[in-house]
């Protein structure tokens, strides 16, 4: 069952991401300058990603409480973590995405399943967002605490979604998820919730196309890549 103010969010999401993406390949590639106007552009659009994923994972769980269907999910998005793991790696010098947007999404479905019933969600979720400075100002010389926030020193990555802060986003979207549920409001077909139903493959898909695209009008003037064009 499809809820349409779910895939209106996604679908939202996704053109942001799609304007995001493309100005982060032009600071990378072609060091178009830094601006803190679309880091936050980025922070904002990345929100809106995992607080509708969490607002799923309670309209999921709260009418199919199914462990097995967690599980599956979670197998899904971190089986194409691990493959974007693996072509950073293998295609660019530094940058690799160890724990980036698909495998913290994986991760959250497990990890949202003990906060179901906590009755003061929103102020656990505030919990992991106020601690955020305190967890990444942690270092040590390991890759086995990235999912909680802690890095080596002068870590570098290009996607990184650690549980401190944005498991706290994700909770907060169980008050929408409980909106959605009491209202169960009839389907309502648009642009951005078709767009919505397709997130994963779209979000799979641009990066390549995006980038092929730059690289092959103006080539790889940050020589990040490991192979030349």
């Amino acid at each position: 069952m499809r809820f349409w103010e779910l895939d209106f969010l996604r679908g939202l999401g996704i053109i942001l991401m799609l304007v995001s993406n493309f100005v982060t390949d032009l600071q990378i590639f072609l060091k178009y300058p830094y601006s803190p106007f679309w880091h936050a552009f980025a922070i904002f659009t990345a929100s809106i990603f995992v607080f509708t994923s969490g607002a799923t994972f309670y309209v999921h769980y709260t009418l199919k409480r199914s462990f097995r269907r967690i599980l599956r999910r979670f197998a899904k998005l971190m089986a194409w973590g691990s493959f974007i793991t693996l072509v950073t790696f293998i295609l660019f010098k530094r940058g690799t995405i160890y724990f980036g947007i698909l495998h913290f999404l994986a991760l959250s479905w497990i990890l949202a399943i003990p906060f179901y019933h906590a009755k003061f969600t929103i102020p656990i979720a505030l919990l992991f967002i106020i601690l955020y400075p305190y967890v990444t100002s942690i270092h040590a010389q390991t890759y086995l605490l990235l999912p909680i926030g802690v890095t080596p020193y002068n870590f570098y990555t290009f996607d990184y979604f650690p549980v401190f802060p944005w498991l706290g986003v994700f909770l907060m979207g169980f008050e929408f998820g409980k909106s959605v549920v009491k209202r169960c409001s009839p389907y309502r077909k648009s642009f951005l919730c078709s767009i919505g139903r397709n997130s994963l493959k779209i979000y799979l898909l641009h990066q390549p196309v995006i980038v092929s695209i730059l690289l092959a009008i103006f080539g790889d003037r940050s020589g990040i890549l490991t192979i030349k064009i």
